[in-house]
């Protein structure tokens, strides 16, 4: 195990390399010219030129990398085109908005997904699995902008129930922050959360169909013990690895959520740095987007390992 994770960890850095390298080269093949798009194309000529010069951009493409990637070990991100200001203290201040979308999101996703995939995997064929085959694939087909633009109009406009649009933070006051954190986080919950329910189906299934349980029930133990002992654990390895490559899922879902439910979080901040050609912004949110999703892959693959013996380095 311990090679393993050496083996793992050691892998990880010429990723994050190569990660910064493609990252860097595919904003710069992005057509067009970042500074005469801030500008406009009634800007003089000399102007352009002495933007391109403050910024960098006039220089080989090698040394802007290898001026860009210097910087990131002492989280210096850039700047941004058109304020100026560095870019770390502005993706930092988002991240507290960020992260309670995500986990809530992710909370609402695995009680909508978990419980009932479980179930309609231990009861194959019945009417609930039906019910749930249908209800899941309806969900997981549903694209996120227009799920969560339903429940904007029903339960924000027509019904108001809750606000359609807004945040304040949590510090400021807890009980508005939790209702303008609830519709997008279940936008994002119900977007996720067939996808769990379906991956928690098969792996109960598959988990049922091991000669151990044959075994256990050869041994006479409840059905409730077989399923609680045997399956579940078994299957909860499976969808540790599913959860894992979910990740993605969960973070550009999360960057439309943000935008539609006007959600001060860092995808709004990729957003708008898009729009703007903002190559510094949008570079240092992808590099990061990416490590995340790097991160929690190579944690996942270390407690994968941890919880399943089979899986070793050869």
């Amino acid at each position: 195990m311990l090679r393993y994770t050496l083996y793992r960890l050691l892998l990880f850095v010429p990723l994050l390399w190569g990660l910064s390298v493609v990252v860097f080269v595919y904003i710069h093949l992005i057509p067009g010219d970042p500074v005469q798009a801030m500008v406009g194309a009634s800007a003089s000529q000399e102007f352009v030129a002495q933007l391109r010069e403050e910024f960098g951009l006039n220089r080989p493409l090698l040394v802007q990398y290898v001026d860009w990637i210097s910087g990131l070990p002492a989280g210096d991100l850039g700047i941004t085109f058109r304020s100026r200001q560095p870019i770390a203290p502005l993706l930092l201040a988002r991240i507290p908005a960020t992260l309670q979308l995500a986990l809530a999101g992710l909370l609402i996703a695995l009680l909508v997904g978990l419980p009932s995939g479980i179930l309609a995997g231990l009861f194959k064929n019945s009417p609930f699995d039906h019910l749930f085959s249908i209800l899941s694939l309806a969900g997981y087909s549903m694209p996120l902008f227009w799920l969560g633009t339903l429940l904007m109009v029903w339960l924000g406009v027509s019904w108001k129930v809750l606000p359609s649009q807004g945040y304040v933070p949590f510090t400021q006051d807890p009980l508005k922050n939790l209702q303008y954190l609830v519709l997008p986080a279940v936008s994002l919950g119900l977007g996720l959360g067939p996808y769990i329910g379906r991956m928690a189906r098969a792996a109960v299934i598959e988990a049922l169909q091991e000669q151990y349980v044959n075994y256990a029930h050869a041994k006479g133990l409840r059905m409730r013990t077989v399923v609680n002992r045997y399956v579940l654990r078994n299957a909860m390895i499976s969808l540790l690895v599913v959860f894992g490559l979910n990740i993605g899922f969960l973070l550009s879902g999360q960057i439309v959520i943000e935008e539609l439910f006007n959600w001060p979080g860092a995808g709004r901040l990729i957003v708008r740095a898009v729009l703007e050609r903002d190559y510094f912004m949008i570079q240092a949110s992808v590099l990061i987007y990416a490590s995340i999703f790097l991160a929690i892959n190579l944690l996942v693959e270390l407690l994968h390992a941890y919880l399943d013996p089979r899986v070793q380095l050869k």
